[in-house]
């Protein structure tokens, strides 16, 4: 069905309504014409009664001159009659009021006035009767014909038209008028309110007199109020990090990518402090998340009172947060706000009765110096933010260009890294372990080499912590652990049978559930004696009961265990009590210095410690006869 605007539905119901008024009018205007009628009817039929009785009283066969001034006086005075006949029997018109033609009047037809009550009386133009008269006893008739005046009956009834419809046409522009006025008031000026109302959402209209339309503004506007709240609550949502209330990463973004603009415009240099809290896991880990998140909510309030009033603030997840300085006229202005940070973090804060201590690390790039785009300045402020964590955490370092030339060349070695074990890049050298009362190998140590097609030789120093970080050190231990198995099973039938052979296992790895079964498939053809688990004090200083249980099992499928860089830590004596070693490696640190008596005393010690719990000693490092 097709929809019809206020307008043209107005329309429609005014003309029904002119149409029922026009209806209306003209039976008005009927009964009005019947009532108008009946009075010219008893009017007329009075003059003619009259007219005949004085004709019956007066009239004579030969005295009608004497009659004619009467007759003329009456059509004078009576504004119906226009004329007046008398015909005799022979059809001679003996009187008429207009003398000057004094002829019959032609294609007019006279009704007795018997009829006159029957007949319309506004067509109808002639009335007659019979006057008898007596010539000595002789009957003969005049008959008298009453002609209405035509003009003046179409006059009358034009008039009672004309006055009927100016009033009929009159009173329906004036009702139309107020009908207009009061539905243009009442409902249209409401609906088009309405219609802004909910288009602009701007002002509120005013309550309407309808209770419908009344209805409808007040479910419109807690409507609009209602989504002009949701799409608060969605902004919000969609430009703030709904745990810290800061800005998130895509408000973070575009902040960035206006000031970039700006910057073109004005060459204003601004500053990014990329943070991120140093040992964050390790709280979430030892109290859980809602602790965290506590700790998260206490730093972004820091941040955002350390800061300048048109700084940014943002976090863009887990434990990082971005700083952004706008016109940063020098390094000045970015270190006082670093240390204002760096103050605020650094008092003890208490959460659950647990007091807190919270640093961070602080990478700095500076627009346009450092990146051109987010994504440069980003990325180059994360690098010099993990800098300063390998300078010792609660730090802060300056991006520079030889820090992403060290950057670069990670990503390089960590790309060689994840196709190495494919392409056969990885290569284990064997370290020989020589018997000093005998002079000779006893057993060697699996050292990993990374072999780059290109560059040649990379040492363990420079791709092992990348492992780590990255968890590649599970894969690669695994394959460790499996090719030295080979190895030692390649000697079985060689003089190199009897050799032991030591494998280092980091701390990541002890976080694999699979490390028990890489090693016992590793093993399952060989002389488990022969191979030896290595362990450094460091792998041990974290989640030590956790470890323990691996440990022993590592002792259960029958392996050896050394304790690697003795005497470099502060347990390794309660390392010795708990675990049970079969190898003490004195770390090369002591072995370069054993000209000093001080590390001479110390070695001594070391191997009467062993020879008592009967474990071997095995140095790092002697490379000549003096430390031999």
């Amino acid at each position: 069905m097709k929809n019809l605007s206020i307008k043209l539905f107005t329309i429609i119901v005014l003309t029904l309504l002119f149409t029922s008024g026009g209806f209306i009018f003209y039976k008005f205007f009927e009964e009005s014409k019947d009532t108008t009628a009946s009075l010219l009817e008893e009017n007329i039929q009075v003059n003619l009664l009259n007219i005949k009785y004085f004709l019956d009283k007066n009239l004579k066969k030969n005295n009608i001159n004497q009659l004619t001034a009467y007759l003329d006086n009456i059509v004078h005075s009576n504004t119906v009659i226009d004329d007046i006949h008398i015909i005799n029997n022979d059809k001679k018109l003996l009187y008429s009021t207009d003398r000057d033609s004094h002829t019959f009047h032609k294609g007019i037809r006279c009704i007795p006035i018997s009829q006159i009550i029957n007949s319309d009386i506004f067509n109808q133009e002639c009335y007659s009767f019979s006057v008898k008269l007596f010539d000595r006893l002789t009957p003969y008739y005049y008959t008298t014909n009453v002609y209405l005046d035509k003009k003046y009956l179409s006059s009358l009834l034009h008039d009672k038209v004309k006055k009927y419809a100016t009033l009929f046409v009159g009173s329906f522009f004036l009702l139309l008028i107020l009908l207009w006025f009061v539905i243009n008031k009442l409902l249209v000026q409401p609906l088009e309110e309405l219609r802004q109302f909910a288009y602009y959402s701007t002002k509120v209209p005013r309550q309407f007199f309808i209770q419908e339309l009344e209805s409808i503004r007040y479910s419109l506007d807690l409507t609009l109020k209602r989504l002009k709240k949701e799409q608060q609550e969605l902004f919000k949502i969609s430009t703030k990090d709904p745990l810290s209330g800061l800005y998130n990463r895509l408000s973070l973004i575009e902040k960035i990518n206006w000031l970039i603009s700006k910057s073109k415009r004005s060459d204003a240099r601004f500053a990014l402090l990329f943070l991120d809290l140093d040992n964050f896991k390790n709280i979430n880990d030892s109290r859980g998340h809602e602790f965290g998140d506590k700790v998260l909510q206490h730093v972004a309030q820091v941040l955002l009172h350390s800061v300048r009033n048109n700084d940014i603030v943002s976090r863009l997840g887990g434990d990082e947060f971005v700083i952004v300085l706008p016109d940063i006229q020098d390094n000045d202005a970015i270190l006082e706000v670093i240390y204002r940070i760096r103050d605020a973090l650094n008092t003890p804060v208490v959460f659950d009765n647990y007091k807190y201590n919270i640093t961070c690390s602080i990478g700095i790039t500076i627009h346009p110096k450092d990146g051109k785009s987010v994504t440069e300045l980003l990325k180059n402020a994360d690098i010099a933010m993990y800098k300063s964590k390998a300078l010792g955490k609660n730090n802060f370092h300056f991006f520079t260009e030889s820090l992403n030339e060290e950057i670069q060349e990670k990503i390089q070695i960590q790309r060689l890294m994840v196709s190495g074990l494919d392409e056969g890049y990885f290569q284990l050298f064997y370290q020989p372990k020589v018997d000093i009362n005998s002079n000779k190998i006893v057993g060697c140590e699996a050292l990993i080499r990374l072999i780059d097609p290109v560059h040649g030789l990379i040492p363990p120093d420079k791709f092992i912590y990348i492992a780590e970080e990255n968890n590649f050190i599970i894969p690669l231990g695994e394959w460790i652990i499996e090719e030295g198995a080979k190895q030692l099973k390649k000697w079985e039938n060689t003089p190199l049978k009897d050799l032991r052979l030591s494998i280092n296992v980091s701390g990541v790895q002890f976080k694999d559930p699979n490390l028990i079964n890489t090693l016992e498939n590793a093993i399952n053809t060989i002389d488990r004696s022969k191979l030896e688990i290595e362990l450094t004090e460091s792998v041990l200083m974290s989640d030590f009961d956790e470890k323990l249980d691996t440990i022993h099992k590592f002792k259960e499928l029958g392996l050896r265990l050394s304790l690697d860089d003795f005497g470099t830590g502060y347990s390794s004596l309660s390392y010795l009590k708990k675990i049970p070693f079969d190898t003490l490696k004195i770390d090369k640190s002591f072995i370069d210095d054993l000209e000093s008596t001080k590390d001479q005393s110390f070695i001594n010690m070391i191997v009467t410690i062993a020879d008592e719990l009967k474990l071997d000693v095995v140095a790092e490092g002697v490379e000549n006869k003096e430390q031999l």
